[in-house]
């Protein structure tokens, strides 16, 4: 494990088990951790200046939530997301999101609106200039106000969760340039729907587009091979 975990800020109100939580999740989900490498705990505590309660604690939920594993002699290595794990994830998020663009219909601002829009032309201007950072950016503002838009905290908390899984994945699902592109139009559809209030076509694009994200990630996990 050669990642350098920063030390916990003092001002960071969160409690220290859901930081070190934090902090080693979205390591693996960048790809800074990877399959097999192993999650030592006494080197995290000293990297992240903390006890080594927190960081049993976060560990033990990385197990559980199947990002981690024990075994024996080896102690906690990183599982990672498989290509099954993925799919269950898109599955779920197809249903949610659906209801997202449905619940946005009904609270969606026209300043929302308008600034989904910039952020569209955003995103196309990123791939004319290849600027990969400045796409995903734009993708999570994106994300983001709809799902503020929904008005429904739960739903917004469960997909939030699903987008930290969703932050390896995307490497693949969105690898070319016209996948992003036919993401950009899918895009399009989902906010033209919102803002002419057809709950049940906002719904139906929606899911659409994440059905087409499940199926390029699919078909790129099969060009790896």
């Amino acid at each position: 494990m050669n990642i350098i975990f920063d030390k916990v800020e003092n001002d960071d109100i969160r409690p220290i088990r859901e930081i070190v939580l934090h902090e080693i999740r979205n390591a693996i989900f960048e790809g800074k951790l990877n399959q097999g490498d192993r999650l030592i705990e006494n080197h995290i505590a000293e990297r992240m200046g903390v006890s080594r309660t927190p960081v049993r604690e976060a560990l033990r939920q990385l197990e559980i939530e199947g990002l981690a594993v024990n075994v024996p002699r080896k102690g906690t290595l990183v599982k990672g997301i498989s290509k099954e794990d993925a799919i269950e994830i898109y599955d779920i998020r197809e249903v949610l999101e659906g209801l997202v663009s449905r619940l946005a219909c009904l609270h969606i601002t026209r300043l929302e609106i308008r600034r989904l829009n910039e952020i569209i032309s955003i995103m196309e201007e990123s791939i004319k200039n290849s600027n990969n950072s400045e796409y995903i950016k734009a993708h999570n503002e994106y994300n983001q106000i709809l799902l503020n838009a929904s008005k429904n905290k739960r739903l917004i908390e469960r997909l939030e969760t699903i987008y930290d899984y969703l932050k390896s994945l995307r490497r693949i699902s969105l690898m070319t340039n016209e996948r992003r592109e036919e993401a950009i139009k899918e895009h399009k559809d989902i906010v033209k729907a919102i803002e002419i209030g057809d709950e049940e076509l906002a719904e139906k694009v929606a899911r659409i587009h994440v059905y087409n994200a499940k199926k390029a990630f699919i078909k790129a996990c099969e060009i790896k091979k």
